[in-house]
């Protein structure tokens, strides 16, 4: 059989593979999978030395179906072989090197004896500070913590459960997936998401959505939020409480375009299509929450903003505090802002839109 042939064949069987994945029969994709890979590598051994590009994209697609294959020895006999000749072009190298790093983080996982379900999320910043490796911490964590909320977030969707507005996820919740972070190949700063299954099916029932469809979930609503949030989120997500919240979370993932340029989210290191967030998504998902989400201000009220810190938030008495140029700004009625968006964004510097009403008091409109 010609390349051509046997490279058609694989990405067939790896297709099928895609779909018993999506079906939760993961022994048959891993059977198709190490069919697909086999086919693959000897794809690689019928390209000559005259095509580099060629071989480079075959070389990834062999060892990155290895790795799917959970044929840990085999891909990385496979990348080592490749990465020793003088002709794998530089960008196949690069992928190659990042397949390694993922192989490596996930023989850890599986030492670890953690129920992981298999690949891993790619969170990348660039840009503005971040640097190849690392990245300020404060900005780290805070996209640590949205990462986070939106999973739990997620799973609440998926449930069905009443839109939270105050609290963490309960625990039913967090006991369904734990998310984990890993490190990941150094490029712009990046780490790896990987999901712990650590719900008991057989207690639970089959209500209860896999890692799977956990992260396919994710990835499609981020996705929708980024991209086209008025109409394919909507489509989505019809309850619009539950899409004000995907909005918001996502962004405040977005960039400004002071700290960092783009954060991308991609499945697996030769994800080819992810999910990337810039300012001009920031400035999209925004325009979507003025017009829809935010509370239209009466002929009396005048509009206006505070930059500063946000000091102190009292759930209770419905308030938060905003320090601006050493004064202290109390602004009344963000009840509806719910506690994943506003409480990562304590003693952080931020833009509080608000209307000053007709006796004085200030009252909030966004965050």
């Amino acid at each position: 059989m010609t390349w051509a042939e046997l490279h058609e064949r694989s990405e067939h069987i790896a297709a099928e593979a895609e779909m018993a994945v999506r079906a939760n029969a993961r022994d048959r994709a891993e059977l198709l999978y190490v069919e697909a890979a086999q086919l693959e590598s000897q794809a690689l051994v019928a390209i000559g030395p005259s095509k580099p590009r060629t071989l480079g994209i075959t070389a990834v697609s062999a060892v990155a179906l290895w790795f799917r294959a959970r044929r840990f020895s085999e891909a990385q006999k496979l990348a080592y072989q490749v990465l020793a000749t003088e002709v794998v072009p530089a960008f196949a190298a690069k992928q190659l090197q990042g397949l390694l790093q993922a192989i490596w983080s996930e023989e850890v996982r599986e030492r670890a004896g953690f129920n992981f379900s298999q690949g891993e999320l790619l969170v990348s910043v660039s840009g503005g500070q971040s640097v190849t490796g690392g990245a300020p911490l404060d900005l780290v964590v805070s996209k640590v913590e949205g990462i986070q909320a939106l999973f739990y977030r997620t799973v609440e969707f998926l449930q069905k459960v009443p839109h939270r507005k105050r609290g963490p996820a309960p625990l039913e919740i967090q006991n369904v997936c734990r998310p984990w972070l890993f490190q990941a190949p150094a490029g712009s700063y990046q780490f790896a998401v990987a999901i712990e299954d650590v719900a008991q099916r057989s207690l639970f029932g089959p209500e209860i959505p896999t890692t799977e469809e956990i992260k396919d979930t994710f990835v499609t609503l981020l996705r929708a939020t980024s991209e086209d949030p008025e109409t394919a989120l909507a489509e989505q997500v019809q309850e619009q409480d539950d899409r004000g919240t995907f909005l918001k979370l996502t962004r405040a993932l977005a960039p400004t375009g002071k700290d960092f340029s783009v954060l991308t989210i991609r499945r697996g290191s030769t994800d080819p299509d992810p999910v990337s967030l810039d300012s001009g998504s920031r400035k999209v998902i925004n325009d979507v929450i003025r017009r829809q989400f935010t509370k239209p201000r009466s002929a009396e009220e005048s509009p206006g903003e505070l930059r500063g810190v946000l000091r102190a938030v009292h759930l209770d008495q419905d308030w938060l505090e905003v320090t601006t140029n050493e004064q202290h700004v109390r602004v009344y009625g963000f009840g509806e802002t719910v506690d994943d968006v506003i409480g990562p964004l304590v003693n952080r510097a931020v833009v509080v839109q608000v209307v000053t009403q007709p006796g004085g008091r200030i009252a909030f409109r966004d965050i």
